[in-house]
């Protein structure tokens, strides 16, 4: 072995034997026993980890296996190394073929991968889009992280490919708008947009029985204004901003640029409209005033 042929020596003076070397000897036991040394000196070791877990296959040991592969795993996925990850964890998928949690871990890893690309290529058209720019490119960087963040857990985000995401956010123009504002008027055909809140809150209003009620309330995610855009109907209710808020506008000209080369328009009509949001208001007043 290594070890002996080079004469190296331990601290008592005896033959000093690599953890490879006892792999090779099959020397599983001590093997370990020297890689759980190393990972309690240096935890965030992955290689010693990863190298740990095929000595427990070795000792027929697939519950410490499973741990150390599972560790690794969800270390290089932390770290954004997907694709190591769900190889690492289809390795314990042979080990462990019974336990229901690595089909999950995989689901998992593979959800952050598509999420991270659609990430990556949605903030490549947020930075493209001149109503998203700020003084420095720094900035501009922060910025966009942030608006992503407050919108990666929306229906939308979930529903589109990230190279639709690009064409998205690359069309669609960010507003603020203040607490009171109105967005649109019950009855009137203008504007035809739809709106992605980013943030704040928007009601829908409207007067029934002679009151003035709120019909529903909007935050982040929400998708608003699907009939106006797309079936160019009037809008349902009053649309007013009731705390102060950020929005994506999508107006008809970027509507049509996102569509141009849609390999699947309906698909992609459909996930706009899919919240219903403007006809569940239109239904919900309608119910009120007694029609329905």
């Amino acid at each position: 072995m290594l070890g002996k042929l080079l004469g190296k020596k331990n601290k008592d003076g005896e033959d000093e034997i690599s953890i490879e070397d006892l792999i090779t000897l099959e020397r599983f036991d001590e093997a370990a026993q020297k890689l759980k040394d190393r990972v309690k000196r240096v935890p965030n070791d992955l290689h010693s980890h990863l190298k740990l877990a095929e000595v427990f296959v070795e000792l027929k040991e697939a519950s410490k296996a499973l741990d150390e592969y599972v560790y690794v795993a969800d270390s290089q996925a932390d770290d954004g190394f997907f694709d190591k990850a769900i190889a690492i964890i289809s390795k314990a998928a042979k080990i462990a073929p019974g336990d229901d949690t690595v089909p999950r871990r995989l689901e998992k890893y593979r959800r952050m991968k598509s999420l991270e690309s659609r990430r990556r290529l949605a903030i490549e058209g947020l930075l493209s889009n001149q109503t998203t720019q700020v003084s420095s490119a720094a900035n501009a960087a922060l910025e966009m992280e942030l608006l992503w963040n407050q919108i990666a857990k929306s229906h939308l985000v979930e529903a589109l490919s990230a190279e639709h995401l690009k064409r998205l956010f690359s069309v669609m123009a960010l507003k603020k708008f203040s607490e009171g504002e109105d967005l649109a008027k019950e009855g009137e055909r203008e504007p035809k947009v739809m709106y992605l809140i980013v943030n704040g809150t928007v009601e829908a209003q409207a007067e029934a029985s002679g009151q003035h009620v709120s019909l529903r309330s909007f935050t982040t995610g929400s998708l608003i204004g699907e009939s106006a855009l797309l079936e160019k109907k009037p809008w349902p209710a009053n649309y007013v901003v009731t705390d102060r808020c950020t929005a994506f506008i999508l107006d008809r000209n970027g509507f049509e640029r996102t569509m141009v080369g849609h390999e699947d328009p309906r698909a992609y009509i459909a996930v706009l409209r899919e919240q219903h949001n403007d006809r569940e208001v239109a239904h919900s007043l309608l119910r009120l005033r007694g029609g329905g």
